[in-house]
């Protein structure tokens, strides 16, 4: 039986998977925000090759989604 420390995961579609820069221009954010939403565990970042980062694009949209404004309690 061979067992490994990875944990289990579900891969995303390979065609679901976006760059870098591409995703931080979809949200339009800055590539940093992107590494640092990574970095605290709010995203989920793969990485090919060594060097190059690609991101679950469902995954980012779902991230970065709208937020409705807080009512006001009194007049504008």
């Amino acid at each position: 039986m061979v067992t490994t420390d990875r944990p289990s995961f579900d891969p995303p579609r390979a065609q679901n998977l976006i760059s870098l820069k591409t995703a931080a221009a979809l949200v339009e954010v800055d590539p940093r925000t992107i590494k640092n939403w990574i970095k605290s565990g709010d995203l989920q970042g793969f990485r090919v090759k060594g060097r190059m980062w690609r991101i679950d694009r469902e995954e980012l949209l779902g991230l970065a989604r709208p937020v409705a404004p807080k009512p006001t309690g009194g007049a504008a």
